[in-house]
């Protein structure tokens, strides 16, 4: 009986954009993160916010035990919640989501230590399937100082713009790399924006930050060496990560995988000035996300069919021999989330079951 019910969530959170595939692993990971009467009222719950009434109707479970359930889980962090005028709504995260929001902490506790090997066994098989070569889940920004001054860098390429946009900014610890533990990078720089980030502030899984210290944080992260991820769409930020090769489950999964829906490359791609270039082999020690770059006779050899342009062997040379100029074509991404998901869901033949899930019930 339990089985069934952490298999029926399961199936109903595989029919969001990202996805759940089944495997043993995300049925023990369900069990860790919800009781049964909780997965019991999240199978009423759809993936935009419903009020306790409405989950209520849906489940036939008491108002007042939906609100209790939905509070604890929202204070999981598995669980979204938002407050709209004068009630709360709640709804289903995606499988990313999941993964990440017990990790934002930093805390490693007991419930974080039995997650961890069920974590590391099922992300791999879920990052395989994540979103679509058309449409992928995130997209390279690159560290736009080093973009050469004659190309065109349009406003959903430059994240000070996007953040000037924004509403309100938290940051939150690196899931990833808490979950591998294997650099000494910084951990707390996964940024959130807007709804998302006021829900996790709310929550206790982010503290809020300012425009210019998200900026200043941004500038620390690039000179750190990181690859800087964001959600694909042009509209608005809804995270930035901040992401290295050595934990980062969006990375491995395009480097290990080759799964061409984890994130879109910049359109930028590095030009070397070889007058300049002293044949230090900064650029190729290791800090390249894709290792494309190799020392030839002295001098760096990139491989461009690996490259994803997003500056950091620009940013480190000392000798400012590297420029990022515009020289690919990448599709423009999404207007906005909902076209993203909409796209999404119409790859994975699941538009219809998504609708229907996110449908109100006749009362």
């Amino acid at each position: 009986m339990t089985e069934n019910t952490y298999e029926k969530l399961r199936k109903l959170m595989s029919l969001n954009p990202m996805g759940c595939p089944p495997e043993p692993e995300i049925l023990e990971i369900l069990k860790l993160l919800f009781t049964e009467d909780e997965a019991t009222v999240a199978l009423g719950l759809g993936f935009f916010p419903l009020t306790t009434k409405e989950v209520s109707h849906r489940t036939g479970i008491k108002e007042n035990l939906v609100e209790k359930h939905l509070e604890s889980l929202a204070n999981k962090g598995v669980v979204f919640a938002r407050k709209k005028k004068d009630s709360w709504g709640y709804a289903l995260v995606n499988t990313f989501h999941l993964f990440e929001n017990p990790y934002r902490k930093g805390i490693h506790d007991d419930l974080i230590k039995q997650l961890t090997p069920l974590w590391k066994k099922y992300l791999p098989i879920f990052g395989k399937n994540l979103c679509s070569e058309k449409t992928a889940f995130s997209r390279v920004i690159p560290i736009n100082k080093k973009i050469e001054a004659t190309s065109e860098v349009l406003p959903y390429e430059q994240v000070s713009e996007l953040i000037d946009k924004a509403k309100n900014i938290g940051i939150g610890h690196c899931s990833c790399r808490e979950l591998e533990q294997n650099c000494d990078a910084p951990k707390e720089t996964c940024m959130m924006f807007d709804n998302t980030c006021n829900y996790l502030i709310d929550r206790g899984f982010a503290k809020p930050i300012t425009k210019d210290e998200a900026l200043k944080k941004i500038k620390e992260f690039d000179e750190a060496g990181l690859v800087r991820l964001v959600n694909n769409t042009q509209d608005k930020l809804e995270f930035v990560c901040h992401c290295c090769s050595c934990c980062c489950g969006i990375l491995r999964s395009f480097s290990k995988y080759g799964n061409l829906g984890a994130f879109t490359r910049s359109a930028f791609l590095p030009e070397r000035n070889m007058e300049k270039c002293i044949g230090c082999g900064i650029c190729a020690d290791g800090k390249c996300p894709t290792q494309c770059i190799e020392m030839n006779n002295g001098k760096p050899d990139v491989k461009i069919d690996k490259c994803i342009g997003c500056g950091i062997c620009a940013s480190r040379c000392p000798n400012d021999a590297i420029k990022l100029i515009r020289s690919i074509d990448i599709p423009h991404p999404p207007a906005n989330l909902m076209e993203f998901g909409i796209n999404l869901l119409q790859e994975k033949g699941k538009l219809e079951e998504f609708i229907e899930v996110n449908t109100p019930k006749a009362k």
